[in-house]
């Protein structure tokens, strides 16, 4: 009889089994699993792995007497931002759009007047500059956008914008710097549109701005149709084509600042980052969306965008989730930035550098399995009703494992990158973004009652606080967490379902493209297979015909001591795998 600790140290979570080799069998004694201290290899993550061998120790009253790790590989998961490429727009410019506290409804094309002179010329006073379409103090008819300065406080605005307009002034528009929008328009008197959080200083020296708000999720009707906005701002037929990309950029928003400026603007310049494919380096921004298509392993570098410093990497996998958001459905420009989460693959660790420290730090013999992926396959057929030519899929926290009888293949990116995804997208933290991504949400609403995404309704089992009212919830570690405010339950649905189509299932079938025929059986093992969802989605990676389940480790070993064995679920596949391996029992 040997007591073997079985060390699988992950990315994010290091799992520990402890079994008991029989002669005719095998018990398993315990299992546990603790967060991952610092990066996964580093001597930090090796001191938690040992100290969480010791505490199953204390916890199952028997010393282990061996231990079992794989050679070990970090993933680093990160987010990034590339430029937009937008095509030139001439002398027009977006100044803002979608704002989310705008007041009054309305359009004006006019010329952009600080309401400091306005309010001069229109009570007598001196001015400092000329005030365009105004003179001799007579009042302009044609509309101006007044432009507010920051130091102004919204009511004294809106005194000065009524004074202005009872002297028989004409106020088009209003832009203000701050998140006064609505508090502004509710003290005009008059259905003005008002755009707030807008760099007003900047618009001064403009020519001619136009402004459009209506009403919310409303599409807007002159700053969205390049004909009319042509005619408006008096462009020429040799801009038509800048107003038609300002236009197409304005369909899903529902209020707009468009400036037109005295000469166009040059295009910003920046680097764009590069990744290197098959041995050659072509732009981040051209090769990501390629990388759906590439095996695992077929990058060799990269740098980000900004960076001039190469990264070595086994695989690399990046998702745009800008382009998710666009597909989901998205209104155009939910993410402002093309906006990027990233897994880079380090290359293999010295195959006993683990173990030998593991050893150290346990005082007792630790060996080196040949491969963490083989050992999660050993472990997962372990559930019942498992083929032995089954299909294994480990969803971990930096990669998707993918091991068939035959072959293996480890790809970056795994359940931390779905969570960073997730806290992108919704503007979330990471913290929160872990427990969001994981299922379905509710719409809490007034008193105790919810909407739950696929339309039905009902009642919470308490309260919610007044401050989720009206908000996207899901079950935290600490009751009911509100978590976003501008999806509604279907819609978030279908974006988070997209997210991890995006992330995971599409990462799956880059994988597959290195596996050998068609299996029968998939069975799934991780932690993130604790996701309901995740079945589902990672079933479009695979035929139609194949059967894919939930590995349930440690479901089919005999018990051997006449007590049942350890329930260890869709967990602990590799822990136990090492524990099984044949270097557990050399002396």
């Amino acid at each position: 009889m040997r007591v073997v600790a079985g060390i699988d140290v992950g990315n994010a979570t290091t799992e520990v089994v402890a079994v008991r080799h029989l002669a005719h069998g095998l018990e398993v004694l315990g299992a546990d699993r603790l967060p991952t201290r610092g990066r996964k290899g580093t001597v930090d993550s090796l001191r938690g792995a040992a100290a969480l061998v010791r505490r199953i120790e204390r916890t199952i009253g028997i010393n282990v007497e061996a231990g079992v790790v794989a050679p070990l590989r970090a993933v680093e998961t990160s987010t990034l931002s590339v430029p937009e490429v937008t095509r030139a727009t001439g002398r027009l410019r977006i100044v803002v759009s979608a704002v989310e506290t705008p007041g009054g409804r309305g359009t004006c094309i006019g010329p952009p007047v600080a309401i400091d002179e306005l309010y001069r010329l229109a009570t007598g006073g001196p001015r400092s500059s000329p005030v365009p379409g105004a003179g001799g103090g007579v009042p302009s008819e044609a509309p101006a956008v007044v432009l507010l300065p920051a130091r102004l406080d919204y009511r004294a605005a809106a005194e000065q914008l009524r004074t202005i307009s009872e002297l028989g002034w004409s106020i088009g528009a209003v832009c203000a710097p701050g998140d006064d929008g609505v508090l502004i328009s509710n003290r005009l008197g008059r259905d003005i549109p008002v755009v707030d959080l807008v760099d007003t200083d900047r618009l001064a020296s403009s020519p001619m701005l136009g402004v459009e708000v209506r009403d919310p999720g409303q599409p807007l009707r002159v700053l969205s149709d390049p004909v009319a906005l042509g005619a408006a701002f008096g462009l020429s037929g040799d801009e038509l084509d800048d107003a038609t990309a300002i236009c197409r950029l304005l369909l899903d928003s529902s209020n707009a600042v468009v400036a037109l400026e005295a000469a166009a603007s040059a295009q910003p310049q920046g680097t764009d980052g590069w990744i290197e494919l098959s041995g050659r380096r072509q732009s981040f921004r051209d090769v990501a969306p390629q990388l759906a298509g590439c095996p695992p392993g077929t990058v060799s570098a990269f740098a980000a965008p900004g960076s001039v410093e190469p990264v070595p990497v086994h695989d690399l996998w990046s998702v745009d989730l800008g382009a998710v958001a666009d597909n989901a459905g998205q209104r155009t420009g939910t993410l402002s930035s093309r906006a990027f989460v990233l897994a880079a693959l380090g290359h293999m660790r010295a195959a006993d550098s683990s173990a030998a420290r593991l050893s150290e730090l346990l005082g007792l013999p630790v060996a080196c399995a040949s491969s963490e992926s083989a050992a999660a396959r050993v472990g997962a057929l372990t559930t019942p009703g498992a083929l032995a030519h089954a299909l294994v899929i480990d969803v971990g926290a930096g990669t998707i494992d993918v091991i068939a009888p035959e072959s293996e293949v480890v790809a970056a990116g795994g359940g931390e990158m779905l969570t960073m995804a997730t806290a992108v997208t919704l503007g979330v933290s990471l913290a929160a973004a872990d427990w969001v991504k994981r299922g379905p949400s509710v719409r809490v609403e007034a008193g105790q009652r919810f909407e739950a995404e696929d339309g039905t309704r009902g009642f919470l089992e308490r309260p919610a606080a007044p401050a989720a009212t009206g908000m996207l919830a899901v079950t935290g570690p600490a009751g009911l967490m509100p978590f976003d405010r501008r999806h509604t339950p279907s819609e978030w649905r279908a974006l988070r379902l997209r997210l991890k189509e995006a992330v995971l299932a599409t990462n799956l079938k880059r994988a597959l493209l290195l596996i050998d025929g068609r299996p029968r059986q998939v069975l799934i093992v991780g932690g993130p297979a604790a996701d309901d969802e995740l079945l589902g989605v990672l079933s479009r990676a695979l035929p139609r015909e194949v059967a894919i389940g939930r590995g349930v480790v440690g479901g089919s070993l005999e018990p051997t001591t006449g007590q049942p064995s350890v329930p260890l679920g869709h967990r602990y596949a590799a822990a136990l795998g090492l524990a099984m391996a044949p270097e557990a029992l050399e002396p």
